[in-house]
């Protein structure tokens, strides 16, 4: 506080300091991760959604081919980015550009400031990729496991221009207020769906969304096994058709 005269009377000022002048400006987030090593986070990018969420992520390797990452809700992999590392580090070392984020409300993300927001998670999807593009990105693919699924299929809709392809491991028809299969049928990119054969009932939600999907390069692969989400690429069948999958559509 500063104290003034103006025309004989006394004039408080207030000015904004410290603790203050802090609050005006949120610090930025912090990746809370363990499992990203000292030199991964160099990679780190922070973000902001259209609907103004700030969000925080990691990018893998370089090149103008690239890939979104979206993870799951939960299970073994658990909530958050560190669920997709291994593949990330996989799809660096053959040459791709990896962005790997938290979404909205998880890990090291902020939450939306209203609670209809929360579930808006396709709209992280298409900030990533509009990130990527913004770094010189000329093909991007997008992939989500689980919850993470059905934001991609939902975000890979109505990206513009479109992105080169969508995969999902273990996808729901739904989340929140995600139509996954209302936007399959309205898919023109080329999809991949996948699921374990024992992962009821995301096999057949695997399959709904395969026979809603309108795209002329749709393909569907059901796995052996119980594995939901990115787990399901520890089989390295399931790993050695994404990998051929995403060679395909981003052409390095």
């Amino acid at each position: 506080m500063r104290v003034a005269i103006a025309g004989g009377a006394l004039v408080l000022v207030l000015v904004l300091v410290g603790a203050e002048a802090a609050q005006a400006a949120p610090r930025p987030l912090q990746l809370k991760e363990k499992c990203i090593s000292r030199a991964e986070r160099r990679g780190i990018v922070r973000f902001t959604t259209a609907d103004r969420v700030h969000l925080i992520s990691v990018v893998f390797g370089r090149g103008p081919k690239a890939v979104v990452l979206a993870h799951q809700g939960g299970g073994a992999a658990g909530p958050t980015l560190c669920s997709w590392v291994p593949y990330a580090r996989s799809l660096a070392r053959a040459g791709y550009r990896v962005l790997a984020f938290d979404h909205r409300g998880y890990g090291s993300s902020s939450k939306p400031s209203r609670a209809d927001r929360l579930f808006r998670i396709d709209a992280d999807v298409a900030a990533a990729v509009a990130v990527l593009r913004g770094r010189g990105a000329t093909g991007v693919v997008i992939g989500g496991a689980s919850l993470g699924g059905a934001a991609v299929v939902g975000a890979a809709a109505r990206i513009r221009p479109a992105v080169q392809g969508v995969f999902t491991l273990g996808s729901p028809q739904g989340f929140g207020s995600i139509d996954a299969l209302a936007a399959a049928r309205s898919l023109q990119v080329p999809a991949l769906f996948t699921a374990a054969v024992d992962d009821d009932p995301f096999d057949d939600d695997a399959r709904a969304l395969f026979d809603a999907c309108t795209s002329v390069d749709r393909r569907l692969e059901i796995f052996p096994g119980s594995r939901h989400g990115a787990p399901m690429l520890r089989d390295p069948q399931a790993k050695a058709v994404l990998d051929a999958w995403i060679a395909a559509h981003l052409r390095l």
